[in-house]
């Protein structure tokens, strides 16, 4: 588990256990949830009060701990994302021990970007070491997944009050239109590093705060998104995708110099008006060569 992956943003997966509870529109047709509840036959997806999760195996906890390593002999940094078959912030029992020895793990691979992506945002700062609210790993980036723009309103809020370096969106299975407010990327602040959260929807965001300490100070503090992963939905039934909605965002990535990741098509890809649907060969629209010019884009924090 986790070796390889299809998914183009990242260069492993690692799940420290099995097993999740839909939340929003975007878990309609879950990938994770076929693959765990059909291919796999665990009953693990429901409600905390009926329904368990399942702890991986004790070799599968080892896999971060070796990546770190063979991170540091190759001299070169891999990505890791985390739980691709649960959320690491779900409020769930059998998980809140898991979850405080995973991200005592996670802390020490610092060979690694750590990817944390999640659906419930606003469970982060409870959920974490006390300690990473004072000093958040830098090695350690936090996401949230934004389908559609109720939750963009909902979830980027909580995701900017989250004090890490990279925060990132996955607009995937992106089911709407959805806008994300821009302002100036870069503010004087103060050189202390202190982080100053800003409230609402933004990216490209610079702190505004000037308390009495920043007086002549000439550092910059980055608050905001740091990056943005667009795709359609894929898989049976899957939804339909406009390409409108993706240069939208893409548009709006440039315009707050923002790094943007467009992972795929999806199967279902339609350009409006009209609609009329886009044609695709590659497995779930992957292969940037089918994809209009403008989308081929693959971008990455900086």
């Amino acid at each position: 588990m986790g070796e390889t992956t299809g998914i183009a943003w990242t260069d492993h997966t690692w799940n420290p256990w099995m097993g999740c509870q839909r939340v929003s529109p975007g878990c309609e047709n879950c990938y994770a949830e076929t693959l765990v509840t059909g291919r796999m036959g665990l009953p693990v997806w429901g409600p905390p009060k009926t329904t368990a999760r399942k702890r991986t195996s004790a070799e599968n906890w080892k896999l971060p701990a070796r990546w770190h390593r063979a991170a540091l002999k190759a001299g070169a940094r891999r990505r890791v994302f985390v739980a691709s078959l649960a959320d690491v912030f779900e409020d769930h029992p059998d998980v809140a021990p898991w979850r405080a020895e995973a991200l005592a793990i996670l802390a020490q691979c610092t060979a690694l970007d750590v990817q944390l992506l999640t659906k419930r945002p606003e469970n982060v700062r409870r959920m974490v070491p006390a300690s990473w609210l004072e000093h958040w790993p830098a090695h350690v980036w936090i996401g949230c997944t934004v389908e559609d723009q109720r939750r963009a309103d909902e979830r980027i809020p909580e995701l900017l009050k989250v004090p890490a370096e990279v925060r990132f969106l996955s607009c995937e299975p992106l089911l709407g239109p959805v806008w994300l407010s821009v302002r100036a990327t870069t503010r004087t602040c103060c050189e202390c590093g202190k982080k100053y959260i800003i409230g609402g929807p933004e990216i490209g965001a610079a702190c505004e705060a000037t308390p009495p300490e920043s007086e002549g100070c000439r550092g910059v503090v980055r608050t905001g998104v740091s990056w943005v992963i667009v795709g359609g939905e894929s898989g049976p039934g899957a939804r339909t995708f406009d390409l409108g909605w993706a240069r939208s965002l893409v548009g709006q990535c440039r315009e707050a110099g923002v790094p943007v990741f467009f992972k795929q098509l999806g199967d279902n890809p339609i350009l409006s008006p009209g609609p009329t649907t886009w044609p695709t060969i590659a497995h779930h629209g992957a292969d940037p060569s089918e994809w209009p010019a403008d989308l081929r884009v693959q971008e990455f924090p900086r």
